[in-house]
Order: structure tokens, then sequence, then C-alpha cells
């Protein structure tokens, strides 16, 4: 190939240059189907789980996110944290999901700062942090609304910086408005740890505000 000239890839900006770009082999509705379907085993096992320890309604659905949440940290961004230098070029299917999801966002294959900071700290930090929350849940352990306050917080933090820094730089980094790429991959996903995380910053909240009150009037009762 020509000096100067940009190896052919979907991606954009479409001046990026990409050396080593290898195109994925693997189809996409193969890769999307292993993806929510690894999810969905571990959203049906962990219902099943938290049943067992006899957790209902809301309960059960906040042990489902944080074990979710936990896999995807530590595996999916976990692989992303280890190898953005080569992900470009890799053949695996942990390696195309990604080369996938770049086409919304092409900051994960360019191994942009940011980005593999803010992934490091996920994979490291909110990964065991949301399984520790997921098992104080299960077992009603008091150290449950703090790791969930912790945990949400990192989440809307991180996913607010990374949604935010790509907004400022005008969405260059993706086909802006393509109903996939864009609105499904960048927009829609990533909304669930904004929403998701806020709800549970709320609740984590109330729960410890509530706490101090509460054994303060148990104690007077007792005197």
């Amino acid at each position: 190939m020509p000096e100067g000239q940009v190896t052919p890839h979907p991606y954009y900006p479409r001046n990026l240059s990409l050396p080593g770009y290898r195109p994925n082999r693997v189809p996409l509705t193969e890769l999307l189907g292993l993806f929510f379907g690894l999810v969905a085993i571990a959203l049906i096992s962990t219902w099943i789980l938290a049943g067992r320890f006899n957790k209902r309604g809301a309960d059960r659905v906040v042990i489902c996110w944080f074990v979710v949440c936990g896999f995807i940290h530590s595996v999916l961004e976990g692989y992303f944290a280890a190898n953005h230098e080569t992900i470009i070029g890799g053949g695996s299917y942990l390696a195309e999901m990604w080369k996938e999801y770049g086409r919304g966002d092409s900051r994960y294959l360019t191994s942009d700062s940011f980005t593999v900071c803010m992934e490091t700290i996920t994979a490291v930090l909110d990964g065991p942090l949301c399984f520790a929350a997921a098992i104080a849940h299960l077992t009603g352990s008091r150290h449950r609304y703090p790791l969930q306050l912790i945990v949400s917080l990192c989440q809307l933090y991180g996913d607010t910086l990374y949604m935010c820094i790509e907004w400022k730089e005008d969405f260059v980094h993706g086909e802006y408005g393509h109903p996939l790429t864009f609105w499904f991959y960048f927009v829609f996903l990533n909304l669930f740890w904004i929403f998701v995380p806020l709800i549970l910053i709320i609740q984590a909240y109330v729960a410890l505000s509530a706490s101090p009150s509460g054994d303060l009037h148990k104690t007077k009762k007792k005197k």
C-alpha cells in the first residue's frame, strides 16, 4: 500500500489510520447473539439463585443488575483494558465484539488515553465491587447500601464523562445518527449506566439516611 494511504475500514473519522486492521469474520448476528445470550444466562441464573435466598421484587432485580454489571466490567471491559493495543487485528470473539462496537465509537480501536484509563478502572474497581454488592444484597449484609452507593457513583461518573467527552468532540468517532451504531450501541446501551445508577444512588441514600434515625429511635424506646 502506498505510503500515507489509509487502510480501508468502516470506522470514523473516515481518515482514521488503523495499521494492522483485520475485518471481522464472525457475522454480526452471531456476535450480538453471543453477547446477549451470555447476559441472559447471567440474568436467569442470578434470578433463580436470588429466589432461593427468598429475595423478591426490587431486591432480586438489583442483585441481577450487579451480577450482569460485574460480568461485563470484568470480562468484556477487562479484555479491552488488557488488549486495547491489539484488538484492531484480533480474531477472537471478544476482539471482534469490540471491533463491532468500535463502529459506534472508534476510540476503542486507537488506545485513546481516556478510554483506556476509564475502562481499566472500571474493570479493576467496578467489576469486583459489583460482585461484592450483589453478594451483600443476597446475604442481607449491612454493607449492601454503602457498596451500592460507591459502585453506582463510579458507574455514573465514568459513563457521564465517557458520553460527554464524545459530545464535546461532536461525535466524530462514529456515524452520527446511525440507527444501530449510534442510537443503539452508543446511546441506548450506555444510558443503562446513567439511569440505573441514578436510581440506585437515590435508593442507597434514602436507606442510609434513614438508618441513624431509626437506630436512635430504638435506643430511646429501650431507655
